[in-house]
C-alpha cells in the first residue's frame, strides 16, 4: 500500500510538472508518464507476500534469466486467477509453519537448510538448499523423490520397484517448478504403466496359462528392434513432453507459473537414467584406484639382471592404495551458447519468429555500419565451420544470440533454452514469443550399474560409494562457481573424514552448498571463503545420491523374485496365483537402512559376487518353461559365462 501511495505521488508530481509547460510539445512526455504508472502499479500489486490463512504465496520474478512473462488475469474478465499450488518446499524437509517458511528464505543470513530426519529419504541420500541473497522473494528451486511400484492390472506379472528423483530451478516465480515437482512423478509413473508388459519380469505362461485376449505384441513381431532402454527413455522423453503440456493447459486456469528448468534421476532394473532439460546438471563422482604401470627396467638393468641370473622386477609407478577421483557427467547445459545451431536453425527457418527486429546469424566479428559492403565471416543455422558473405543493411539487426557462455541470451531475455513453462514470455523491447524457440525435450543418459568392476577394499574409507559412484544433482547456483571435478573432489574429501558418519551424505551435500554460498564480507556482498572471488547470488539446491546403496537393493529384489519363481515351478498342479514382490518401501527396512548407511560392510558380499547373483536372477526370471524346469540354480552358479542383463528381455 506505501509502494502504491509513493508512486501515485510521483506521477502527480511530474503531471503537474509536465501539464504546466507547452502541452503540444510534451505531449507525448505524457503518455510515457501514463504507460510508466501502469507498469509501476502492476510491479506493486505483484509485491512479495508471506504464504498465511487468506494470502496467495508471493510469484517471484527473476531478473536475470527471464522477462516479462507473466499474466497473472483472466483475459476473458480481467480477474486475477489463483494459485494451483500454496508455496512450500519439499515435504521430506519438514518446514510446515509460516515462521520455519520466512526464516528459510532470510536473505541476509541464507541459512543452510537440511532434512531433520534423513530417513524420510532412500538410502541415506543427502540434500541441503539454500535461498538466493535477494533477487527473489522465496527460493524457486523445488526438489522431489518418489519410491513407486510397477503392477500389471492382470497381476500375471511380477512387481517392478523404481526410485525417482527430480530437482527444478524456477524462473519467473516459483510457480513452475513447484508444480513440476508435485506432478511430475504421476505423468513419469503413467507413461512407464503404458510400458509396463515389455518391462517387468513375466510369469510365464504355462504357470498362468489364462492369458489376457487383448496383449501387447511379443517383440519378435516388431519390424524394429525395441530394448528395455529404449522404453524407459522415452517414456522420460514423453514424461518431459507431457508435464509442459499441462503448464500449458493451466496457464488459463491458474496464475502464470513461469518456467523452470528438469533435473531427473530414475533408477529401475538395474540402471541409473539421468534425464536433463536445462542448466541444472548431474555429475557421478567416482573414487577409483589407479591403474598400475610396471617400470621399464634400463639396458643396464636388463643386462646386470642376465649376468646374475636374476629375472626383472616390475616396480608400480603408484601406491596400491592411491586413488583418483574422476566427475563423470550424466547431464549438458542447454544455454543458447551450447544451443546455438538449433536456435539459429529456428529462426531461419521461422522468419515471421524474427519479427524484422533480429538476425539468424553469428558473426565472427561484431559489425557496424562502416562494414557495410566489405566481405565478413558468418555462420548460420546448423553450420559448424565459417564463410564469407557481403555485409548489408539487413545483417546489422540485433543477432538471434547474444553474449557467450553462461551470459548468453536468447532473444536478449533468457539464459536457458531447454525446460518447462514460459508459455507467455515476450522478448523484452520488441513483445516477440519466446517459446517457439524453447524445448522441453530432455537429453537422456544410461549406465549399467551390472558393469561396474569394484577395486575397492574392505579397508577403503569411502567402501563402494567410489566404484559405484554418487550421483550429485544440483541447480546452476552451485555450478556457477564450483566446476565439476571440484565438486567431486569435495564429495570423497568430506566422506574420508567421515566415513563411518550415518549422516555424511547429508554433511556432503551441504559442504557444497556451503562452499558455493560463501560468507557475506563487511559491505554484504558474498564472497567464496578461500578467496576473493563473488559467490554465487542463486539460489542452491544439491541432492547426493549413493548408487551403490541402490544396487545392493536391487540385487536383494531379483533374488526375491527369482525365489518366488522358483517356488511357483515347484508347485504345477498349484492354481495360478500372484507372486507378491515387497515393495520398494518394504524393501528398506530400519535394519536394512543401519547397514545401508555404512559403504564398508565386512559381513556383505562382494559387489562383484552380487552383480553376477543378480544377473543370473534375472536370467532365471525370463528363461522359457522347459528351460526353466531343466535349468536349477547350481548349474547356474557353476556357468562359467553368465547370461547379462541384455539376455533379461524379452525372448525375440
Amino acid at each position: 500500500m506505501a509502494e502504491t501511495c509513493l508512486i501515485h505521488a510521483l506521477y502527480i508530481h511530474f503531471r503537474d510538472s509536465v501539464s504546466k509547460r507547452d502541452t503540444q510539445t510534451h505531449a507525448f512526455k505524457l503518455e510515457m508518464l501514463n504507460r510508466l504508472k501502469k507498469k509501476l502499479q502492476q510491479a506493486a500489486l505483484d509485491q512479495p507476500a508471506l504464504p498465511s490463512s487468506g494470502t496467495s504465496p508471493y510469484n517471484g520474478t527473476d531478473g536475470g534469466r527471464s522477462g516479462n512473462g507473466g499474466r497473472d488475469g483472466d483475459p476473458a474478465n480481467g480477474k486475477r486467477l489463483p494459485k494451483k499450488f500454496q508455496y512450500a518446499r519439499p515435504p521430506f524437509l519438514q518446514l510446515l509453519t509460516h515462521d520455519e517458511l520466512k526464516a528459510s528464505a532470510d536473505h541476509n543470513v541464507r541459512p543452510i537448510i537440511v532434512p531433520r530426519d534423513i530417513s524420510l529419504l532412500p538410502w541415506t541420500t543427502g540434500y541441503a538448499e539454500c535461498v538466493n541473497s535477494g533477487k527473489s522473494k522465496w527460493n524457486e528451486d523445488q526438489a522431489a523423490f518418489h519410491r513407486q511400484v510397477l503392477t500389471h492390472p492382470s497381476k500375471r506379472y511380477h512387481d517392478l520397484p523404481y526410485t525417482y528423483f527430480g530437482i527444478f530451478d524456477g524462473h519467473a516465480g516459483y510457480g513452475a517448478a513447484l508444480a513440476a515437482s508435485i506432478q511430475f512423478h504421476y505423468v513419469l509413473h503413467e507413461k512407464l504403466v503404458d510400458a509396463i508388459e515389455l518391462l517387468v519380469p513375466r510369469v510365464d505362461c504355462e504357470t498362468n496359462p489364462a492369458l489376457p485376449d487383448a496383449m501387447l505384441l511379443h517383440p519378435s513381431l516388431f519390424h524394429k528392434h525395441v530394448s528395455k532402454d529404449e522404453l524407459i527413455v522415452g517414456a522420460l522423453e514423453s514424461a518431459f513432453a507431457d508435464m509442459d503440456a499441462v503448464l500449458a493447459e493451466d496457464r488459463n486456469k491458474y496464475r502464470n507459473a513461469g518456467g523452470c528448468t528438469a533435473l531427473v534421476a530414475l533408477f529401475i532394473l538395474g540402471k541409473l537414467y539421468v534425464a536433463n532439460a536445462g542448466d541444472s546438471r548431474g555429475v557421478l563422482c567416482k573414487r577409483v584406484r589407479r591403474r598400475k604401470y610396471p617400470r621399464i627396467a634400463t639396458p643396464e638393468e636388463t643386462q646386470e639382471h642376465k649376468e646374475n641370473g636374476a629375472p626383472g622386477e616390475e616396480h608400480p609407478t603408484q601406491d596400491d592404495d592411491e586413488y583418483e577421483v574422476l566427475a563423470e557427467p550424466c547431464s549438458f547445459d542447454h544455454t543458447p551458447d551450447t544451443e546455438r545451431p538449433r536456435l539459429l536453425t529456428v529462426g531461419i527457418q521461422n522468419p515471421a519468429l524474427l519479427g524484422g527486429e533480429y538476425v539468424a546469424m553469428e558473426y565472427a566479428k561484431k559489425p557496424t555500419t562502416k562494414d557495410l559492403g566489405a566481405r565478413i565471416l558468418y555462420r548460420q543455422g546448423a553450420m559448424h565451420g565459417w564463410t564469407y558473405k557481403t555485409l548489408t543493411a539487413a545483417d546489422l539487426k540485433i543477432p538471434l544470440i547474444t553474449g557467450s557462455g553462461k551470459r548468453s541470451r536468447l532473444l536478449g531475455t533468457i539464459g536457458v533454452t531447454r525446460g518447462f513453462g514460459d508459455h507467455d514470455l515476450k522478448a523484452l523491447g520488441s513483445n516477440l514469443p519466446i517459446k517457439p524457440f524453447l524445448s522441453p525435450h530432455p537429453d537422456v543418459v544410461c549406465f549399467d550399474l551390472a558393469k561396474v568392476q569394484p577395486t575397492a577394499g574392505a579397508k577403503d574409507a569411502c567402501g563402494y560409494d567410489g566404484d559405484y559412484g554418487l550421483l550429485v544433482m544440483a541447480t546452476d547456483g552451485l555450478w556457477d562457481v564450483s566446476s565439476s571435478q571440484q565438486v567431486a573432489n569435495t564429495v570423497f574429501g568430506t566422506l574420508q573424514r567421515f566415513p563411518q558418519e550415518r549422516h555424511r551424505y547429508t554433511m556432503v551435500a551441504q559442504e557444497l552448498v556451503a562452499r558455493s554460498r560463501g560468507r557475506a564480507n563487511e559491505s554484504g556482498h558474498w564472497r567464496l571463503s578461500d578467496s576473493r572471488t563473488a559467490a554465487t547470488v542463486d539460489d542452491i539446491s544439491v541432492i547426493v545420491i549413493p548408487v551403490y546403496q541402490y544396487y545392493r537393493e536391487y540385487c536383494k529384489w531379483t533374488q526375491t523374485v527369482a525365489n518366488a519363481r522358483t517356488n511357483k515351478q515347484q508347485e504345477p498342479n498349484a492354481a495360478p496365483m500372484t507372486t507378491v514382490v515387497p515393495a520398494a518401501e518394504e524393501i528398506t527396512t530400519t535394519r536394512v537402512s543401519d547397514e545401508l548407511a555404512n559403504s564398508v560392510d565386512t559381513t556383505a558380499e562382494p559387489a562383484e559376487e552380487e552383480a553376477v547373483e543378480a544377473e543370473n536372477n534375472l536370467n532365471t526370471i525370463n528363461l522359457a518353461p522347459v528351460a526353466a524346469a531343466l535349468t536349477t540354480a547350481s548349474s547356474l552358479a557353476k556357468s562359467s559365462a553368465p547370461l547379462g542383463l541384455a539376455d533379461a528381455l524379452p525372448t525375440k
